[in-house]
């Protein structure tokens, strides 16, 4: 539900360019571009989880985008070759774009991003391990515990009571 306070961004605010490339090619990218944009999407998801309003973190989201196409420009300009060869071997090697089938030309691949664009492949678990990210952003206000000024008064502390009169009906237990 919404109030009459609530604003929406504008169309304008919104509209970034896309980023353009089908479902192989980015995961024939995953790895490289998650390390290459590893700041702008930890500021963008601590953003998200931080504010708890989407609006608020359309800047954050828009330097993923930037950073995002920015990435494939270069892997354009110095791998399209070894890329185009490894996103077509994940696409028609498996139904699942399973890795495992397309290791040769992965190693190619990492090995012309290593050499053109000086960036190396993150071993496995990398993006599992926890890491600090130092932000510019400020701390968001912690909210205030909601009150109830018309709540009920709480029930008294109720007395121990002693064993059952005529014994407990969970005589097992016992």
């Amino acid at each position: 539900m919404f109030t009459k306070d609530f604003t929406l961004p504008t169309e304008e605010e919104l509209t970034v360019e896309e980023v353009n490339v089908s479902t192989p090619a980015l995961r024939a990218a995953a790895f490289h571009l998650g390390k290459a944009c590893e700041n702008e999407n930890s500021e963008f998801m601590l953003c998200r989880r931080e504010e708890k309003d989407p609006r608020k973190c359309i800047d954050e989201g828009k330097a993923v985008t930037a950073c995002s196409l920015s990435f494939f420009r270069k892997i354009k300009k110095a791998c399209l070759e070894e890329f185009n060869q490894y996103s077509n071997c994940l696409d028609k090697s498996s139904r699942d774009l399973e890795y495992r089938h397309c290791r040769n030309t992965q190693a190619v691949f990492d090995k012309c991003v290593l050499e053109s664009l000086d960036l190396e492949r993150p071993e496995f678990g990398y993006f599992c391990r926890p890491k600090i990210l130092n932000t510019k952003r400020p701390k968001p206000d912690v909210d205030a515990p909601l009150e109830f000024p018309d709540a009920p008064v709480p029930l008294p502390d109720q007395p121990a009571t002693g064993t059952a009169r005529y014994g407990s009906r969970f005589y097992w237990m016992q």
